[in-house]
C-alpha cells in the first residue's frame, strides 16, 4: 500500500509541475516510474515466496557407526532424528534435503557437496557425544562466530532447552582440539550452519532421556529452525 500512496503522490506532483511538458514526454516518464514499480513489487514477491531449503545432516552411517555404548550405534540415533526433523518442517511447507536417509557411508566431502549444490539456505549436522564422563546437549559452530550461525544455534537451543536434558552444555565454536579449529562440514558448507550433539551416548541416563524424549528433541530442532527462517 505504501509503494501505490507514493505513487500516487509523485503522479499529482509530476501533473502540477508538468503541465508545461511536452505531453509524449510526460507519458513516456509516467511508463518508466511504473515499470520502475513493477519490477520491485515482482522481486518482493519473488523474494517472499521463495522455497527455503534446509540441509538435514545425519552423522555418520554405513561403515562409519560413530560413537558405541555396546550395541547402540551412533549413526542410528543420529538417523532417527533426522528423519523426524524432515517430517516436522515438511509439515510446516519447508523443503529438506538430507545428507543420507539409509545407513550408508557418506563422507564429509560429500555431505558438503550436497548442501552447496542444492543450494541449501540452513545447514544443521546431528551427532550424538562420548567421552568417559560428561552429560547432556551442545551446540558447535564455526570458529569465526558469524551472527547468522550464531542465530541459527541460539535458536535451536533455546527450544531444546525447553524440552529433558540433564544439561544444557551451551554453543561453542571450534572444535574440542581447540578455539582455532573448525568441524569439516561447517567449514565447507556455503550456508549458515551448526552440529548438534544431542546427548553423551556413553552415558546411560542421556541415552533413556533420548529415548524418551526423541520427538520432542525433534520438534525442538524443528522450531529453532522455522524461527531462524522467519528471522532472514
Amino acid at each position: 500500500m505504501e509503494i501505490y500512496s507514493r505513487l500516487s503522490y509523485f503522479l499529482q506532483k509530476f501533473n502540477k509541475e508538468g503541465q508545461n511538458m511536452n505531453r509524449k514526454i510526460k507519458i513516456l516518464v509516467i511508463i518508466v516510474v511504473l515499470i520502475i514499480i513493477g519490477v520491485i513489487i515482482i522481486r518482493g514477491f519473488i523474494n517472499n515466496n521463495k522455497k527455503v531449503i534446509v540441509c538435514i545432516d545425519a552423522g555418520h552411517g554405513g561403515t562409519d557407526v560413530g560413537a558405541t555404548n555396546e550395541n547402540r550405534y551412533e549413526k542410528n540415533d543420529t538417523l532417527k532424528v533426522a528423519k523426524l526433523v524432515r517430517k516436522y518442517l515438511e509439515q510446516e511447507n519447508i523443503k529438506v534435503i538430507m545428507t543420507r536417509t539409509d545407513d550408508i557411508t557418506c563422507t564429509l566431502q560429500e555431505r558438503c557437496k550436497i548442501a552447496n549444490k542444492k543450494k541449501a539456505n540452513l545447514f544443521i549436522s546431528i551427532h550424538r557425544n562420548s567421552a568417559d564422563t560428561g552429560s547432556g546437549i551442545e551446540t558447535w559452530i564455526n570458529s569465526k562466530q558469524n551472527e547468522e550461525d550464531i542465530e541459527l544455534a541460539t535458536n535451536v537451543m533455546n527450544y531444546i532447552g525447553k524440552t529433558k536434558i540433564q544439561n544444557d552444555r551451551g554453543i561453542k565454536y571450534g572444535t574440542i582440539k581447540g578455539e582455532n579449529t573448525d568441524y569439516y562440514v561447517l567449514n565447507n558448507t556455503k550456508m549458515p550452519s551448526c552440529l548438534l550433539e544431542l546427548g553423551f551416548i556413553s552415558n546411560n541416563e542421556d541415552n533413556k532421556l533420548f529415548d524418551e524424549n526423541i520427538e520432542s528433541y525433534a520438534k525442538a530442532i524443528a522450531k529453532g529452525i522455522i524461527e531462524t527462517i522467519k528471522n532472514k
